[in-house]
């Protein structure tokens, strides 16, 4: 999922802009819709836990209760078509500020949760264990075989790790689990 800008139409469509073209979000874009609820899950817990809140009384019809979640999370986050790419290359999202008549006025119970969202910085299992084997001085290649998983997955599994943590590069985030004990043995 990368290189994907968003914008709300006049008519309240959500429109996404990729490589692949232009095409109107809807029920039916069901890989998109799951790809951005792991996203969502992912880095942002807090959103995803208060939209499905909001809208559990659609859980029983799983694609609209899913492209409900997906379209709000979308809505409150994005809306400008612009020059600012709204996922990047790598995946990560660029958020925007979206006007909204309930912004500032108290009555959005999900400002600063779904608009504007706090990011997860806590490292998923997978990272962790990425992490650990780098930690143990194996190369992306070797860590992939360990693992069964591609080279992709291993340094996209590195790039979260980087993002969710605030480092730039392998000494910096062995300097961070040092400080925070990570890899206590």
């Amino acid at each position: 999922m990368k290189n994907k800008e968003f914008y709300i139409t006049p008519t309240g469509g959500i429109m996404i802009h990729d490589d692949n073209g232009v095409h109107e979000l809807t029920q039916k874009d069901r890989e998109f819709i799951s790809k951005m609820m792991v996203r969502i899950g992912d880095f942002y817990p807090e959103a995803l836990s208060a939209l499905s809140k909001e809208y559990d009384c659609r859980r029983f019809n799983v694609p609209y209760y899913e492209y409900s979640i997906v379209s709000r999370f979308i809505r409150c986050n994005w809306g400008r078509y612009d020059s600012v790419i709204d996922v990047d290359q790598f995946g990560y999202f660029n958020f925007e500020e979206v006007e909204c008549p309930l912004r500032g006025s108290g009555d959005c119970k999900l400002d600063g949760i779904v608009c504007r969202p706090k990011f997860n910085s806590k490292l998923s299992d997978r990272e962790l264990e990425v992490m650990r084997n780098y930690y143990d001085n194996l190369t992306a290649e070797q860590v992939a075989d360990r693992m069964c998983i591609s080279i992709e997955t291993v340094r996209t599994h590195k790039r979260n790790a980087f993002k969710r943590t605030g480092t730039r590069s392998l000494a910096e985030f062995f300097l961070y689990a040092k400080n925070n004990n990570l890899f206590n043995d």
